[in-house]
C-alpha cells in the first residue's frame, strides 16, 4: 500500500515539474506587436532610375557606371550633363556611344564644358550637343512621378526660354511626385559653385528657380558640377537638394560615383550613392 501511494506521488511531482518546465520555456506571443506587424503596410518598388553626370571623357568609368547601374534593376539612366573636356562633335559621339552601346533607356542633358568648342566657333553654344544628342531638356512622367530635366548648362545666358516654359507647363499637371534636375544647382550652403557664378543674369534666374522650387510643388532637386555627393535643403528648409557625385576620376575628392533614385509606392522615395566598381 505504501509503495503504491508513493509511486502515485512520484508521478504527480514528475507532471509538475513537467509542466512548469513546458510553461518556462514556451514565450507567449506578443500580440500587439504582432498586429503591428500584421497591418503594417509592406512599400513596393514602382521606379528606380540611375543619374550619371560630369564623366568629362572619362569614358572608361562611364562605361564602367551604366552596367552597374543596369545590375541595380533601374529603369532607365539621367545625365546631368560635363561629357566632355570641351565640347567637341567627336568628344560627344565617343560619350554617347557609350551610352548607346549600354542598351539602357537614357535621358541626357548637357553641362558647361559641352559647350565650349561650339561657342568658340561663334555657333549657339548647344549647337555640338544638339546634334550628337538631341534636346537638352526633357519631360518625363511615369506611373503619376514627373522628373524635368532643365538646360541650364549655359553659364552665361543661364536657363533658355523653351526650358522655362517645359518647367511651368509642368507645373501646371497633376503628379504624386515632382523631380526637377539640371547640370548645376542654383543654391548650395557651403559653394559659390553654383548657378549664376559667371553671370549676373543667370544668378537672377537662379533666384526665380530657387523660388520656384520653395513653392512647395517640387519633391526634389538633383544636380551634378559639384563632383561630390550630398544632400541639403534649400535656404526655407521646403525642398531637399541632391548633388550627384562625378564618374570622372579628375577633380573628385570622393572618387568616381552615380547614383540611385529609388520610388514606391507611397511616392516615398531615397536617393543614395553609389561607388563605381
Amino acid at each position: 500500500m505504501r509503495k503504491t501511494l508513493l509511486l502515485i506521488i512520484l508521478v504527480i511531482i514528475s507532471i509538475f515539474l513537467g509542466y512548469s518546465l513546458a510553461k518556462s520555456s514556451f514565450k507567449v506571443p506578443n500580440v500587439e506587436k504582432d498586429a503591428n506587424q500584421e497591418t503594417e503596410k509592406v512599400k513596393r518598388l514602382v521606379l528606380k532610375f540611375a543619374i550619371v553626370s560630369d564623366s568629362g571623357g572619362e569614358n572608361d568609368l562611364l562605361t564602367k557606371a551604366l552596367p552597374q547601374a543596369q545590375g541595380k534593376g533601374i529603369n532607365f539612366v539621367i545625365g546631368l550633363g560635363d561629357w566632355t573636356t570641351v565640347g567637341t562633335l567627336e568628344q560627344l559621339s565617343v560619350a554617347k556611344q557609350v551610352f548607346d552601346d549600354s542598351k539602357l533607356e537614357y535621358y541626357v542633358t548637357a553641362g558647361d564644358h559641352d559647350l565650349w568648342a561650339s561657342r568658340n566657333q561663334d555657333n549657339d553654344p548647344l549647337s555640338n550637343f544638339n546634334q550628337t544628342f538631341g534636346k537638352a531638356s526633357h519631360l518625363l512622367e511615369k506611373d503619376r512621378i514627373q522628373i524635368v530635366i532643365l538646360d541650364n548648362s549655359d553659364i552665361y545666358k543661364g536657363i533658355p526660354s523653351e526650358s522655362w516654359e517645359l518647367l511651368f507647363e509642368s507645373l501646371k499637371k497633376d503628379v504624386k511626385l515632382r523631380f526637377v534636375m539640371a547640370h548645376k544647382t542654383p543654391f548650395h550652403p557651403d559653394s559659390a559653385h553654383i548657378m549664376g557664378q559667371d553671370a549676373q543674369n543667370v544668378k537672377a534666374q537662379a533666384e526665380n528657380l530657387l523660388a520656384i522650387l520653395e513653392e512647395g510643388q517640387i519633391s526634389g532637386f538633383f544636380s551634378g558640377d559639384m563632383h561630390f555627393f550630398a544632400q541639403f535643403k534649400t535656404p526655407k528648409q521646403a525642398v531637399k537638394i541632391t548633388t550627384i557625385g562625378a564618374v570622372a576620376s579628375q577633380k573628385n575628392f570622393q572618387g568616381p560615383r552615380f547614383g540611385i533614385v529609388t520610388v514606391y509606392d507611397d511616392y516615398s522615395w531615397k536617393a543614395e550613392d553609389v561607388e563605381i566598381r
